[in-house]
């Protein structure tokens, strides 16, 4: 028994954070929005509910909580974003000493608590709006979304070795798929037919099952006093012992991850892998700000439940590519081979989309984009193999504050171009995003090009 226990804590390791992780954070993102248009517009109109309870029908009146309820909606999200790279800059470093389990706790523990706090807000009038982003606040300092992705990546680089790394990175990246198809679905369901109070119990829940998960199926991945023996820089380490290590020192170890050098051209490797990652995560920004707007406009013209198919199929489809077919396909074909093909059918799909006219065409895009994910993995496993096992922590932190950064950046870009181009060309901010790919696809190919030269991963089985 106790064998087959271990067998499968080798196998199943943090997969499950990552699902119920994801699932939480997809199924908060429609109802704290629908909590902000209720909170406004109980306070815009507390004298006449009768709008509220039938705001469709009152157009300006609508447009009027709109308004409002979006200048607060940027403020969570920029709030959000912002705190949650600080801590994400530390974080990484310093799990590479310590260890990388308390990463994936902290995250659920602050958002659980704000989950109460969403509770208290749904069901007591008294509560205004604007402490929604006080919640904001609690989930950034955690480091939010950013510290799992480091945690979880880095674990999975601490376990696998060369050849099953970019799988099992794949299979991680999956579970954003599937835990975003569940939470959507989910909170949409409990939204319709239930109340805030369920939706933000569930919430919480996922998070409570994903700390209680981590603590007690998980094996540290990192032992620090075993490896500090055998992984690179022993001497810094012993050195940086002997003083209490600052949060500038993990700041500082952080950074200095992509600026050292590396043996012939790891470092420039490097860099425009850090690139890739920056204009694939600019252009999932704009798919992810734009598609709602893009697709509920004339001739297109979806509803909500239309909506709601395609990105359900759009999620599913490319959680079970990365989950099936990626992993096989890496046994017959280069995984550098696979991220090219992947930008290809990326390319394509946002052209398709630019110029798509009906429904056929829009589902038809999240066909083609099934691929789409395989390139970011290729990326991650990559950028972990040119590091060194101590820097695996820093490496990811970095990669994940470049992928939460985009959220602002691409946001402002692609949201103040849409506008401008909507009586023109509607899709043409999806041809931007095209030429962000094209782009992405040309560094790839420059960097299959280069040497591999790359320090050997120390395997630490789980």
């Amino acid at each position: 028994m106790c064998n087959i226990i271990q067998k499968m804590r080798t196998l199943i390791t943090v997969e499950p954070v990552m699902f119920l992780y994801m699932t939480g954070t997809f199924l908060l993102t429609p109802a704290y929005q629908q909590l902000i248009l209720f909170k406004v517009c109980g306070e815009m109109y507390s004298e006449n509910t009768e709008v509220c309870a039938d705001l469709q029908n009152h157009q300006e009146e609508s447009t009027a909580v709109q308004s409002k309820a979006s200048y607060i909606m940027l403020i969570y999200m920029s709030v959000v974003s912002l705190l949650s790279v600080i801590p994400a800059i530390f974080l990484g470093s310093w799990s590479d000493r310590a260890g990388r389990k308390l990463g994936m706790c902290i995250p659920s523990i602050f958002s659980a608590v704000s989950g109460g706090l969403f509770i208290a807000i749904a069901e007591l009038p008294e509560i205004g709006v604007y402490w929604t982003i006080v919640n904001a606040a609690i989930i950034g300092i955690s480091g939010s979304h950013v510290a799992v992705f480091l945690s979880v990546f880095s674990y999975l680089a601490d376990i696998s070795d060369g050849s099953a790394l970019t799988t099992r990175i794949g299979i991680a990246e999956a579970m954003i798929y599937f835990g975003g198809t569940v939470g959507f679905l989910l909170g949409g369901t409990l939204l319709q037919y239930y109340s805030f109070t369920h939706a933000f119990g569930v919430f919480c829940g996922c998070h409570i099952l994903a700390v209680i998960y981590v603590i007690c199926w998980l094996k540290e991945s990192k032992h620090h006093q075993d490896q500090e023996k055998v992984l690179q820089g022993v001497a810094e380490s012993i050195l940086e012992e002997k003083h209490s290590l600052s949060l500038a020192m993990y700041a500082k170890r952080t950074f200095s991850c992509i600026v050292k050098r590396r043996a012939a051209q790891d470092r420039l490797k490097l860099y425009l892998l850090v690139l890739c990652m920056l204009l694939v995560n600019l252009a999932n920004t704009g798919e992810q700000s734009l598609t709602l707007m893009f697709v509920t406009y004339p001739p297109r013209s979806f509803n909500n439940e239309k909506y709601g198919e395609f990105t359900a199929t759009r999620m599913l489809l490319s959680g079970f590519s990365l989950l099936g077919v990626f992993p096989l396909l890496l046994r017959y074909v280069g995984e550098m081979i696979l991220a090219k093909v992947s930008c290809l059918l990326r390319i394509g799909a946002f052209i398709l989309m630019a110029f798509s006219t009906n429904i056929w065409m829009v589902f038809l895009v999240a066909v083609v984009n099934a691929a789409g994910g395989f390139a970011p993995a290729v990326i991650r496993s990559i950028c972990s193999r040119i590091v060194g096992p101590n820097e695996q922590g820093a490496m990811f932190s970095l990669l994940a504050s470049v992928e939460t950064l985009c959220i602002l950046v691409g946001g402002a870009i692609f949201n103040g171009l849409y506008p401008i181009t909507l009586a023109s060309f509607p899709g043409m901010s999806f041809i931007v995003m095209a030429a962000f790919i094209i782009i992405t696809l040309i560094l790839i190919q420059w960097v299959s090009e280069m040497p591999t030269t790359h320090p050997p991963l120390i395997i630490n089985e789980a």
